[in-house]
């Protein structure tokens, strides 16, 4: 089974993680025994996110490697809070270098871009984030990497707006393979759009990829 990881933090942004932990539990009613969703923390003490929500870690950062090592972590996920212009977070820092240095996927939304950045995975990587001005307050040297888009990939990172929720979720979707092309698509139209036509496709797209495990 592989595990996907949510950073779990202070201040986390609710909508930047929520559509994914949900498409995790739906990947796993379609097919079971695939993925599993791990909160993990710098530590276990509990927190809230922004929302006032009470999370508690169930593993600590230190975890990640050996998951990593015997090959059943799929990404790590870092959503977004109010404190990462701040600093601190460098047991976070020394995990995603370790992580990336394994070729294991890292995704970031809103404000963790800024710790990515900050902390020099955005020198030399095509990303993104809430504004081009928002990263360069950071002292990073990426600027002329910078693309003006809702979520992009690049060398193992993927980087997202936080008013991007969606495309980013459906974007960490495609880099751990939760689900099929034409399940992810449909899902995201349909999230972007509202249209009726999306639901259906959405629809018969799960039926199809559903039937096809049975």
């Amino acid at each position: 089974m592989q595990t996907i990881a949510l950073y779990t933090t202070e201040t986390m942004a609710d909508w930047e993680y929520a559509h994914l932990t949900t498409q995790i539990a739906t990947a796993e009613e379609v097919r079971p025994g695939r993925f599993r969703l791990l909160l993990v923390g710098d530590g276990l003490d509990p927190v809230r996110s922004l929302g006032g929500l009470p999370l508690s870690p169930a593993a600590d950062l230190d975890e990640l490697i050996p998951l990593a090592d015997e090959g059943t972590l799929a990404a790590l996920v870092v959503p977004g809070g109010s404190h990462y212009v701040e600093g601190g977070h460098e047991r976070l820092a020394g995990t995603v270098k370790d992580l990336v240095e394994r070729d294991i996927p890292v995704a970031a939304i809103c404000g963790a871009t800024y710790f990515l950045a900050r902390n020099g995975f955005l020198n030399e990587r095509r990303h993104t984030s809430n504004a081009a001005g928002f990263l360069a307050a950071s002292g990073y040297r990426g600027a002329n990497r910078y693309v003006d888009t809702p979520v992009i990939t690049d060398q193992g990172i993927t980087t997202a707006s936080g008013i991007h929720a969606v495309p980013f979720t459906a974007e960490v979707m495609r880099v751990t393979q939760l689900a099929p092309e034409p399940v992810i698509t449909t899902w995201e139209q349909l999230y972007l759009t509202g249209e009726p036509r999306c639901y259906e496709a959405l629809m018969e797209a799960t039926s199809t990829w559903q039937s096809s495990w049975e």
